[in-house]
């Protein structure tokens, strides 16, 4: 308003300079004796300030019209830039800044109890890895129509990555919760379709109370988070925080910083794990597994740490740690006894989805001058959820001439209609099925797991074997090789190079089955 006011005062003073002027020519004239040329001055004069007068106009509105545009970008530009401030890009609904305000705002007028759910999808980095960004960022914006349309009367928002919230005011019971809590998981029982793809999801929730668990809104969030940290390990997959959550994640984030440098700090190692041939006595092969020796804690179970490498991306760098050890020490042992030796490495989503992982491996195998067929890489079920982002990764792979088995088959995702295309080696089954076997009772699914790999000529390592039956029935079968405690535990090493120097020593011979099974025995015992 003030940029038009002075527009106006500024095109009033050259109208009034111009009326002053036609004036005083005017009555200069009208004075003067008439004539031809008097005439002609006058109305070339009149002729100007009408010209002046339109010009002035012209100017006046062509200002206007230039300050209204310039205001209405202007808007448009706070408009969007509070939008980027205070909502989530992708869902469009109100992000971490504007809820923490809110509950700000809300505790100043009314500290009435308040309720915070927070929840994020399930295995959401799984599905970024395997199909990208782009059906994630459909995926998230498909959820948060859904909750937009069903749960209209709640107050949701966006967090992180993969993260939403619900802030509730007022009463907020437990089974008031409970129940939202399952009208949330029913909600993402149905499929959400992106273009040729079908996904399902499940949620982990948690829950945090003002102002029982937190007196800001900065803790209450952080409260809820912890519960849905928790909600990961219950099979519900939703929970209310308690203080001991606080004690549980700050640990893990303790463990995640010394895991920066336990690469570097060599506090990890490797074990190895051999894979008993049933149906040849020629190969010696074994499973790598990554260990880690805490300075202060002592031995961390890879269950508590592999999760975390996971969850930070400490995965990418540890996993080629693991790469290069195993295919060094592997070929170590080769010169040693003077044998091959097969080497099985496990792989992670990130690992195999990293830029130029093929080169990276590549380079490894000709550093430590490893034969790719000693190499073995160990991928999930999981890993297979996109065959079109992973056929062409594992066709490098195959090129360069290693084997690649398919881990823990049976508990994951995989389709029998591509299992046939995907080029792998071998099927190993999951302990799970394993351990069901009895000397009585046959197991339906490990024999149609043996019997669809001997017709995709794949072989077949059964895992987590631990009695004599189980081995009974597995040698009576088609089963290729065994892996668990019965044969033996992951040995370190230094003892399994230990043993080989002296099965060197005394010249290494096995003629037998029999004498092949107790060669194993002696190298890694």
């Amino acid at each position: 308003m003030n940029s038009y006011s002075y527009l106006d005062r500024k095109n009033i003073t050259y109208l009034a300079i111009g009326v002053a002027v036609m004036a005083l020519v005017s009555i200069f004239l009208l004075s003067a004796v008439s004539s031809i040329s008097n005439n002609i001055v006058y109305s070339l004069i009149m002729i100007s300030l009408l010209c002046f007068g339109v010009y002035v106009k012209w100017i006046h509105e062509n200002t206007l019209r230039t300050l209204r545009d310039t205001e209405r970008k202007l808007s448009n530009a706070e408009k969007e830039k509070h939008f980027m401030a205070y909502y989530d890009e992708v869902t469009k609904l109100p992000n971490e800044r504007y809820i923490i305000e809110r509950i700000n705002d809300d505790l100043k007028s009314d500290a009435s109890q308040k309720a915070l759910l927070v929840f994020e999808v399930d295995r959401f980095s799984t599905i970024k890895s395997s199909l990208g960004t782009f059906y994630t960022n459909r995926l998230l914006a498909l959820i948060a129509e859904r909750l937009l349309k069903k749960l209209p009367h709640l107050v949701i928002g966006k967090l992180e990555e993969d993260q939403f919230l619900i802030l509730s005011a007022g009463e907020n019971d437990k089974e008031a919760f409970l129940i939202l809590c399952k009208q949330l998981t029913e909600l993402m029982e149905k499929p959400f379709c992106i273009q040729h793809f079908s996904l399902n999801i499940a949620l982990n929730i948690g829950i945090a109370y003002y102002p029982e668990d937190a007196k800001s809104a900065d803790d209450l969030l952080k409260c809820a988070r912890f519960g849905m940290y928790e909600a990961r390990n219950v099979p519900e997959q939703w929970a209310f925080y308690e203080p001991a959550m606080s004690y549980v994640r700050e640990e893990q984030l303790l463990l995640e910083n010394d895991l920066y440098n336990a690469i570097q700090n060599n506090e990890l190692f490797l074990q190895y794990q051999p894979q008993l041939k049933l149906k040849t006595k020629h190969e010696i092969s074994m499973e790598a597994l990554v260990r880690w020796k805490h300075p202060k804690k002592g031995l961390i179970a890879p269950s508590d740490f592999i999760p975390i490498a996971e969850e930070s991306g400490l995965i990418v760098p540890i996993g080629k740690w693991v790469l290069e050890t195993a295919c060094r020490q592997t070929k170590e042992l080769q010169e040693t006894l003077g044998h091959p030796i097969t080497v099985a490495v496990n792989l992670s989503l990130g690992q195999l989805f990293h830029e130029n992982f093929a080169e990276v491996l590549r380079s490894i195998l000709k550093e430590t001058k490893l034969p790719p067929k000693s190499l073995q890489l160990e991928i999930t079920e999981t890993m297979t959820m996109d065959k079109s982002f992973l056929m062409p990764i594992l066709g490098e792979l195959k090129a360069l001439g290693i084997t690649i088995a398919l881990d823990d088959f049976g508990k994951g995702y995989s389709s029998l209609s591509y299992l046939k295309d995907l080029p792998v080696d071998c099927l190993k089954i999951d302990r799970d099925f394993v351990k069901n076997i009895t000397e009585n009772e046959h197991e339906p699914l490990v024999d149609l797991i043996i019997s669809m790999a001997k017709h995709l000529k794949l072989n077949v390592v059964a895992e987590g074997v631990e009695t004599m039956e189980q081995f009974n029935y597995l040698l009576n079968s088609e089963c290729d090789a065994i892996q668990g405690y019965l044969i033996s535990k992951p040995s370190s090493f230094e003892t399994i190079m230990k043993n080989s120097k002296c099965l060197k020593a005394n010249n290494l011979c096995y003629e037998t089955q029999l004498e092949y099974y107790s060669l194993i025995k002696q190298i890694f015992n």
